[in-house]
């Protein structure tokens, strides 16, 4: 069944086109003289007047059908044109709604969620359901109901017992169908979330391809999507045989209703009390009917389908956003401290514990551990894309939730493992959400990182257009451009989360060279798998089974011979 608050929620999305729809829905009601006159005028003309060569009534009635059908043909392409960009402008809503409701999800949301079902939601879903209301609703009640409502009048005039039966037959048909509609609202929701899944599997398996086929998962990726869209399949099939049953019973009633009519209407014509053209009229308006029922009952599968799309859309947009309730201002990161902080995904399975650090600027602390020990939620702490199970974090002696959000990450630089590149040009992505960025600046760093010979004997040079995929640079310098965006963005603290694991020798030694001097006078958290590349940070922090279990420099944690140093002899 429709939800009431799901409802009401999506009519606010026709806020902006509340005029336009008040407007097409009078020119609906104004458009009731051709459904009124149009079939009763054919009826005078060929019973009355053509047999009394009457050509006078016959031209005026004539000319009265044609102006009804050349308004009728002005008020219909209005009504269409408006609905379509009424339509266009819902999906745009939509979109922008989603988008912005992903700008200020909590990250813990988004991690739960498949890129695919974000694609298909943005795209097709949201296309879908922008016309809910525009196209299914006012095809249901200003058009298809009105219709009905309106040959049901006009039969009641013609022959009132008749048409009593025959509008009678068609409500017990609806009563009848009713549980039809909740079957297939199940079925509905069902084949969306298949398509969602099957979206998902898709986008992620072409990320991921070079993986499946080092790794020959062909196959199995193939048994997957098989199963997807057999599970798609079946429940289509399933949708489409009610809606066979549906159509088959309409028209069964149809018929029905025809031979009621015949048989009480040619008893009527025997007994010299009725006339034959009264009877083809109600036929013709018993055919009318079953279109429109017909077309209601599309109107309400298309409903039920665009709904369900409302409702994934709307599990988006109402994700619950990010808790930025801080009012101070952060101009200066001076000094960091982690006190007593836990950290859990899921409120059960701890990931860190009894976590307490206290630093000064400027210093470059190494994390390290082995894989899964917890050092990247280590530093996704830092910038709150986690909140705190237990325990606080301060900077500047404050706790960090009493910063505005967007004032603390203005102060953080962070690197990830893959290289973040945008579908634009070198300078656009080096500058990308920087502000009165000098391209000397720009120039300067690359510089130092190694790339500037290399973006300089490029056909375009820095104004050349490159994305995640272009073989322009190798993978290693997209990583320097990333590391580069960072130190351009001049944050007091920088992150560089295993930056250089995927580098050769040469990228590698780049950074380091590069992080002596650009690093200077910041916070530099460093995730390494390399150790010979933190050998010089100021502070070394080894993690183990959820506890910071060592921590010095180099020199410190080697003479301690404990895990550090077990882990520094393998490498």
């Amino acid at each position: 069944m429709l939800n009431k608050k799901s409802l009401k929620e999506m009519f606010h999305f026709t806020t902006n086109q509340r005029k336009t729809i008040k407007i097409a829905s009078i020119l609906f009601v104004s458009s009731l003289p051709y459904l009124l006159f149009y079939q009763v005028i054919l009826s005078l003309v060929v019973d009355n007047y053509m047999p009394n060569q009457n050509l006078k009534m016959v031209c005026v009635l004539s000319g009265i059908l044609l102006i009804i059908i050349v308004i009728r043909f002005a008020f219909d392409y209005y009504t269409e044109t408006k609905r379509k960009i009424c339509y266009y402008d819902n999906d745009k809503q939509i979109k922008s709604k989603i988008f912005s409701a992903l700008q200020y999800t909590n990250v813990s949301e988004l991690d739960k969620i498949q890129t695919g079902n974000l694609l298909e939601l943005t795209t097709n879903q949201s296309f879908n359901a922008s016309q809910l209301f525009i196209w299914n609703f006012t095809g249901i009640f200003a058009v298809r109901l009105r219709s009905i409502l309106v040959i049901s009048i006009i039969m009641m005039f013609i022959n009132f017992k008749i048409s009593l039966i025959i509008i009678g037959i068609f409500i017990i048909s609806y009563v009848i169908l009713w549980p039809f509609y909740n079957a297939n609202m199940k079925n509905y929701q069902q084949i969306l979330k298949t398509i969602l899944d099957l979206q998902g599997k898709i986008n992620e398996y072409i990320e991921s391809y070079s993986t499946t086929k080092t790794l020959r998962l062909e196959e199995i990726n193939m048994d997957e999507i098989k199963n997807l869209l057999e599970k798609s399949k079946s429940k289509y099939l399933k949708t489409n045989k009610i809606l066979a049953l549906h159509t088959s019973f309409f028209t069964l009633l149809t018929f029905f209703a025809i031979i009621i009519t015949l048989i009480i209407g040619g008893n009527e014509i025997i007994m010299g009390v009725g006339v034959a053209s009264t009877i083809m009229l109600l036929i013709d308006y018993i055919n009318d009917i079953n279109d429109h029922m017909q077309n209601l009952l599309s109107h309400t599968h298309g409903i039920l389908n665009k709904y369900n799309a409302f409702l994934r859309i709307f599990k988006i947009t109402n994700l619950s956003k990010e808790n930025d309730m801080g009012t101070k201002n952060l101009n200066e990161v001076q000094s960091l401290e982690f006190k007593n902080v836990k950290m859990s995904y899921d409120n059960e399975n701890i990931i860190l514990e009894n976590i307490n650090l206290n630093i000064d600027k400027p210093m470059t602390i190494a994390i390290v551990g082995k894989s899964g020990s917890g050092k990247t939620t280590f530093v996704n702490l830092i910038p709150r894309f986690y909140e705190l199970l237990d325990g606080e974090i301060l900077i500047n002696s404050i706790d960090y939730k009493n910063y505005k959000l967007n004032q603390l990450r203005k102060n953080i630089s962070y690197v990830f493992q893959e290289p973040v590149i945008l579908n634009m040009s070198i300078k656009e992505n080096l500058s990308y959400g920087l502000d009165k960025i000098q391209f000397a600046e720009i120039k300067n760093v690359c510089n130092q990182l190694g790339l500037d010979k290399k973006i300089s004997s490029l056909p375009n040079g820095y104004d050349t257009i490159i994305n995640a995929k272009t073989d322009l640079l190798s993978f290693g310098e997209k990583q320097l451009l990333s590391y580069a965006r960072a130190i351009l963005k001049n944050g007091d603290i920088v992150i560089l989360d295993e930056v250089t694991s995927n580098l050769d020798f040469k990228f590698e030694q780049n950074i380091i060279e590069a992080n002596k001097s650009l690093l200077k006078g910041k916070f530099a958290f460093i995730i390494a798998h390399r150790l010979n590349t933190i050998k010089e940070a100021d502070l070394i922090i080894f993690i183990e089974d959820k506890h910071i279990v060592e921590m010095g420099t180099h020199n410190e944690l080697l003479k301690l011979k404990g895990k550090y140093f077990k882990l520094f002899m393998t490498k």
